[in-house]
């Protein structure tokens, strides 16, 4: 597996690296699945966007969720999950081919979240965001610092985050329905929101 991060694939080259990274994780996909599961069901067809390790689309299958992942490269640690690749811009899928998407963390590392929420809207019905989000530029800077160091990633990162404010302005634009929202923070810095929208 080769990709865009040189440490990652340092890592992922020896089996007892690799073995580390995914424990540590799976742990953080349990989190994450046990986040955005309430909003899912077993009849829904499910697009993980921008899925990364995979971990959390593996932890989703093994709850009997029909999972596909999308991703620009191939970032996944997880043998049995490959994502399909894209080039960034035009999903590969029908109009409200899925029922649900989910976007994890994923809109902060794009240069432009709202062509990637266009196409999104395009082949889903309902959307699953997971958001680092924002309160104010000395906030932006200390979340993008965090977030490369968790990540490993110190290059070429747009870090694009918003505020809470944003992102609804965002949605409100692009016609998408805000039905449910919930806030956490972690490491004392980081903010999070989830939104549930629908078209």
């Amino acid at each position: 597996m080769e990709s865009s991060n040189k440490i990652l694939d340092v890592l992922y080259k020896y089996r007892f690296s690799k073995d580390i990274v995914y424990r540590i994780l799976k742990s953080r996909a349990r989190d994450l699945s046990n986040m955005v599961s309430p909003y899912l069901s077993k009849s829904d067809l499910i697009l993980d966007i921008g899925p990364a390790s995979c971990t959390v689309t593996e932890t989703l299958i093994k709850q009997d969720l029909k999972v596909f992942p999308l991703d620009v490269e191939n970032y996944s640690i997880v043998d049995t999950v490959l994502p399909t690749l894209y080039d960034g811009y035009r999903m590969p899928f029908k109009d409200n081919q899925f029922d649900t998407s989910l976007i994890l963390f994923v809109l902060h590392h794009t240069p432009d979240p709202v062509q990637v929420l266009t196409e999104v809207k395009r082949v889903s019905r309902k959307i699953l965001i997971l958001e680092d989000i924002v309160t104010s530029p000395a906030h932006k800077s200390m979340t993008a610092a965090l977030d490369s160091l968790m990540n490993l990633e110190f290059y070429d990162q747009p870090h694009t985050n918003k505020s809470d404010e944003e992102w609804r302005s965002i949605f409100g634009d692009l016609g998408l329905k805000l039905i449910a929202q919930e806030f956490k923070s972690s490491a004392a810095i980081m903010r999070h929101a989830l939104y549930v929208l629908k078209n």
